[in-house]
């Protein structure tokens, strides 16, 4: 019985995850408009990329350097390229 408790704990978790913790923020012109907004859509993050130098995709912050190149940073604070 209490594995069936730890499993349904474990599944409600992952669910809450999945679903509400990727959620798009505001509208299609919204999201366009305003990099820092989380967006699922790759074609709008690449327009903010390139209008802004940065932009907020599948809760991630990317940004796109001087020189051209995409990176992220990571949990401990270290840069990421792309």
């Amino acid at each position: 019985m209490n594995v069936l408790i730890i499993v349904f704990f474990i599944a409600s978790i992952w669910l809450i995850r999945k679903f509400a913790w990727n959620v798009e923020e505001g509208t299609d012109e919204q999201r366009e408009c305003n990099p820092e907004l989380n967006t699922k859509n790759f074609d709008i993050h690449e327009r903010r990329l390139d209008r802004f130098s940065k932009s907020k995709y599948k809760n991630r912050m990317f940004y796109l350097g001087a020189d051209g190149t995409c990176y992220y940073y990571s949990a401990t604070g270290r840069k990421i390229f792309c």
